[in-house]
């Protein structure tokens, strides 16, 4: 189970880190962090120039930066150039891929590195969380059920549920649990001490853009651009409310400038909640953010 959790999440990642324009990314949706957790686009390829190595410089600062955040000794490749972005780095010596995107001032803008017991994730020159495998017996019945009921919840296929981990995110822990079928996954995250869900991230409501020519690459961006903050937060209350069991009504929205799919809801005194929208106006991933 283990190996097919990794070798999915690290696919749906490469997919997702080959065929976008890169914005700073929130992690997510997990494993594909990566999970693909992110706060990303799909547009147009970005260029990738493997002739542009990077400095010497940038490659250093990037390993002490690894090093500082994971206490441990990392080394990089020569990276593939981003033109304009920066670059994307494999990460050397790993069990399983590793990449890394860089800017071009040596800054992690997103990323994870997977090791046998544990992998981090990487956001905005930080470590955003860390998770290990564990096996699925030794999950509450609690967990899995309340997981279950929102899959139920999704429009989606009858997927298989193919592996879970456990995300330490500062002092929460969250189960997350992954059901997959031949297409995509589909991602419910659930915190260990109240069984809440509190995380969304279904791949199978994204638009699917990519090489479907640019009539429909227009077209998509033509409905992005339209989609208003209103409509937004009439979506967001319905799907945090159904999903996650919260209410929204009250919160400010922010719509993220295009080609963001991002909105974020806050009101003082409640928690953040953020989510990456579709064309539809219907949010394919949504969470509760934790610091």
């Amino acid at each position: 189970m283990k190996p097919i959790y990794k070798v999915f999440s690290t696919m749906a990642l490469a997919g997702i880190i080959g065929t976008i324009s890169i914005v700073p990314c929130s992690p997510a949706a997990s494993a594909a962090k990566a999970k693909a957790e992110a706060s990303t686009t799909v547009t147009t390829p970005a260029t990738s120039s493997k002739t542009t190595e990077a400095p010497a410089a940038i490659i250093k600062k990037v390993e002490q930066t690894l090093k500082k955040l994971t206490q441990k000794t990392y080394k990089l490749d020569k990276g593939s150039y981003l033109d304009g972005l920066g670059w994307d780095f494999n990460v050397l010596g790993t069990p399983f891929p590793s990449q890394l995107l860089v800017d071009l001032k040596g800054n992690i803008r997103s990323g994870f590195i997977q090791e046998n017991k544990i992998s981090f994730y990487f956001d905005n020159n930080k470590l955003s969380y860390t998770q290990e495998d564990v096996s699925i017996k030794d999950v509450a019945k609690e967990d899995i059920e309340a997981a279950e009921e929102v899959f139920g919840k999704l429009d989606l296929p009858v997927d298989e549920l193919n592996g879970v981990v456990l995300q330490h995110k500062g002092s929460k822990e969250i189960y997350e649990f992954m059901y997959t079928n031949d297409k995509y996954g589909t991602w419910i995250g659930v915190d260990k001490s109240s069984h809440q869900v509190v995380a969304v991230n279904a791949i199978g409501l994204m638009d699917d853009i990519y090489n479907k020519g640019q009539e429909v690459v227009d077209e998509y961006h033509r409905k992005m651009k339209a989609i208003t903050a209103r409509q937004l937060q009439e979506t967001g209350v319905a799907q945090a409310e159904l999903l996650l069991g919260i209410d929204l009504n009250g919160h400010m929205v922010e719509k993220k400038a295009f080609p963001s799919d991002v909105a974020i809801f806050t009101k003082e005194g409640a928690p953040t909640v953020e989510g990456n929208f579709n064309s539809d106006g219907v949010f394919y991933s949504i969470r509760i953010v934790y610091n």
